[in-house]
């Protein structure tokens, strides 16, 4: 098997054997290839004193689709300088480690004949794995310890598709630095991050903090080699993973989406009915209306949304969030009992203004596909009601009647501009009811 940059899996573990033991490589510490990260798959370097040895994480491999050939396994090997061979050293054979995922562990043992990799782990779907190095039995060392493998990444092509992702892993045995420099720094800005509290994290352990203020900024000094992710206070963002060498400094301009918004109010006639929450036109979330007509919605980034009752024509107005304000929308949700959704309510069918109206109401009527007629009591089966037409055609008595029935009733009247415009919107907004 070979990848697009020249690696030959056999070759390399044929130079394992073939090198001479007195061919020795340094037990310093490997410069790290992951070309796995951008599938999610980071290292958590070992907690290690200056000129102790450990197990590195020297290198993590996602296998091509040629070199996978359909496969869903962890690849692993375990060298180390002192037994020969390049560019890591030897096989160290027996040696173990440790796999674990949510709920479960298993220890693999380098095993396998030469020309193959050390031991293998294959991975079923859905499983997150973490992967640690014991070394052999009685020898444990610290070990880097690598998190994010899994198969649930897209399809490639042909190898490597959906559940069929494989990787190689190599961990050497290499000794920390004798001085250890603690010199680098982290420094930045967290834009919309006014007035709130940056976090510098290595792994779930808090290691800084800085009030950001109003120009956003942070920097974090004094800091060792290692992994480190900013965190903003009181919000779910993470920052990618930087990586610092003790002596560097790394610039971030990071950006904080904001996710404080919220829309809630009551729905009459509501009770055990579902709202709809629409973001554009792509619903987002839903929710089973509470026993007094309540709803809520929390934790909204910027955009902008509809709260809609399922099943139902009626809608709110568009809502502008930012990302930290708060909406709040009230509903009427048709009566129960009523087996028509929407008619839409004209006058009577002998009057010129009327036919004028259904002429207008036309592309209203295809839009949104309503009954319509004439008979306010047909009318009063339905559960929202469009009137189009003046008092004169369909009177304010008739109007209350069928609010005071249950209905959620609407009023289109006016000339025969301001009614076109007035069914235009709506059709234009997505919506029957203002």
């Amino acid at each position: 098997m070979s990848t697009d940059k020249g690696w030959d899996l056999v070759g390399w573990l044929r130079g394992q054997r073939d090198v001479k033991p007195s061919q020795k490589v340094s037990l310093a510490p490997q410069e790290v290839v992951n070309d796995a990260a951008s599938y999610g798959v980071q290292i958590q370097p070992a907690n290690v004193k200056p000129g102790a040895l450990y197990w590195q994480v020297a290198r993590i491999h996602h296998l091509t689709p040629q070199e996978n050939g359909g496969n869903h396994h962890i690849y692993l090997d375990v060298l180390d300088p002192a037994l020969g061979g390049a560019p890591y050293g030897g096989r160290v054979e027996a040696a173990r480690l440790r796999v674990t995922w949510d709920g479960g562990e298993q220890i693999v043992t380098v095993d396998k004949p030469a020309n193959e990799p050390g031991t293998n782990f294959p991975m079923w779907k859905w499983q997150v794995c973490a992967i640690e190095c014991l070394g052999l039995a009685g020898h444990e060392l610290p070990s880097d310890r690598i998190t994010g493998i899994h198969t649930g990444h897209p399809d490639e092509a042909a190898g490597n598709t959906l559940f069929h992702h494989s990787f190689h892993v190599t961990y050497v045995k290499v000794q920390a630095a004798e001085q250890v420099y603690t010199d680098s720094v982290i420094y930045g800005v967290i834009h919309n991050g006014s007035g709130r509290t940056a976090l510098l994290l290595q792994g779930e352990r808090e290691v800084a903090r800085k009030a950001l203020g109003v120009d956003e900024t942070f920097r974090f000094v004094e800091l060792g080699a290692g992994e480190y992710v900013i965190a903003v206070q009181g919000t779910e963002f993470r920052s990618a993973t930087t990586r610092v060498n003790g002596r560097d400094q790394v610039q971030l301009n990071l950006t904080l989406a904001l996710r404080e918004s919220t829309i809630a109010g009551r729905v009459t006639n509501g009770a055990g009915k579902t709202v709809a929450l629409l973001k554009e036109t792509v619903e987002v979330a839903t929710q089973v209306i509470a026993a007094d007509g309540t709803y809520r919605f929390t934790k909204l980034e910027a955009g902008t949304y509809r709260v809609v009752i399922a099943g139902t024509q009626v809608a709110s107005e568009a809502l502008n969030l930012n990302g930290t304000n708060a909406a709040t929308v009230n509903l009427v949700a048709p009566a129960p009992g009523k087996p028509i959704t929407h008619y839409v309510l004209f006058g009577p069918s002998d009057r010129p203004r009327t036919r004028a109206n259904l002429l207008l109401a036309q592309d209203f009527i295809l839009a949104f596909t309503p009954v319509f007629g004439f008979n306010a009591e047909e009318a009063g089966a339905a559960g929202s009601i469009t009137i189009i037409g003046a008092p004169e055609e369909v009177s304010t008595d008739t109007e209350k009647q069928l609010v005071d029935e249950g209905a959620t009733v609407q009023r289109i009247a006016g000339n025969a501009g301001e009614v076109a415009a007035a069914l235009a919107a709506r059709i234009k907004a997505g919506r029957a009811f203002s």
